[in-house]
């Protein structure tokens, strides 16, 4: 008879359960699907694109929906930042409520309902905040944004970063 170490087991199995909650998050970061790319607009370059995915709590919000403008700044020189995800998700549940690409003009605006969210962009590998007032979730880059009362502004300025030893 095979006597089995049940911590040696246990192991791989918090280890695939860890790999599939990541998964998940992941998932809902990137939206579950990728959006076909937009059609060039006059001047042959690509419009700014944004997806709205209606929530519970946003299709019970009341008032008319807010302009939520990004706008990377950029410090250096590196890989190009035009295309570079958006995310908007709401603060607290962490729902994503609007998602698209900056322009390249290194903008992005979407009508948002009334409410408070993270602001989160993905830029290229090399590329980090320069602003203390930023966070990482899930590799991404998040500023807070309260839209409960006015449109909002949020600006990332992103700088190349040289990797250190031990990283």
């Amino acid at each position: 008879m095979v006597n089995l170490d049940r911590r040696k087991l246990a192991t791989p199995l918090f280890a695939q359960a860890a790999a599939f909650v990541v998964v998940l998050v992941i998932g809902g970061f990137t939206g579950h699907a990728k959006t076909p790319s937009p059609a060039p607009g006059p001047g042959g370059t690509p419009a700014p694109t944004a997806t709205f995915t209606p929530t519970a709590s946003s299709a019970s919000s009341k008032g008319a929906a807010l302009k939520l403008t990004v706008r990377v700044i950029k410090d250096g020189d590196g890989l190009p930042l035009p295309g570079t995800q958006v995310n908007v998700l709401q603060t607290g549940t962490l729902t994503s409520v609007v998602t698209g690409t900056l322009n390249p003009a290194l903008e992005f605006a979407s009508n948002v309902p009334a409410g408070q969210y993270q602001v989160c962009i993905q830029p290229p590998i090399g590329w980090g905040s320069k602003v203390r007032t930023t966070h990482v979730l899930a590799g991404w880059i998040c500023s807070p944004a309260d839209l409960r009362t006015s449109p909002q502004l949020v600006t990332f300025r992103l700088g190349t970063q040289v990797p250190q030893v031990g990283q």
